[in-house]
């Protein structure tokens, strides 16, 4: 397992985001609030999106996707992850190939400033979601709280 950190670095949420429609309002959402609490500057939300349309983050993890939208770490002013469940999903292009789409319920939203960690992140998230009954839980989730605990507890392995 990648090294991802101690807890008291990174500043964690989780949002429940019921009525969107596209990657673009869900990473506005996720964008705007991670900047109206001090984690990001202006230029993140839009940055995320640029990168996301030329470097998506798409898993086609079963039976529902995740993706892992991040911006450049000159964008970050302190790090932050915040993890997201979209009841209705939404489609994100698939890492690696663009024209391939998929149907993604999970999202996590890097806020982090060096690559290194966006990939410890990455390997741990993808490891934790390679199991179907682990995406099909995680997705059911309706408390924030439980969700922000799992990512820490098992998907991270912080010991709190």
């Amino acid at each position: 397992m990648g090294n991802v950190g101690k807890t008291e670095d990174i500043f964690y949420d989780a949002a429940i985001l019921n009525e969107v429609k596209t990657k673009e309002e869900v990473i506005s959402l996720l964008a705007k609030d991670l900047f109206e609490k001090g984690y990001v500057n202006e230029a993140y939300c839009k940055a995320t999106l640029d990168r996301e349309d030329n470097y998506p983050t798409g898993l086609a993890t079963k039976p529902i996707g995740i993706a892992v939208p991040h911006s450049n770490p000159e964008n970050v002013l302190k790090e932050a992850i915040v993890v997201a469940v979209l009841p209705q999903v939404v489609k994100f292009a698939e890492m690696g190939n663009n024209s391939s789409q998929i149907d993604v319920g999970i999202v996590f939203m890097l806020a982090l400033k060096g690559e290194n960690n966006h990939l410890n992140y990455l390997k741990n998230i993808v490891n934790y979601f390679k199991q179907q009954q682990n995406v099909i839980s995680f997705h059911a989730l309706r408390s924030k709280m439980q969700m922000r605990e799992i990512f820490l507890k098992d998907i991270l392995q912080i010991q709190q």
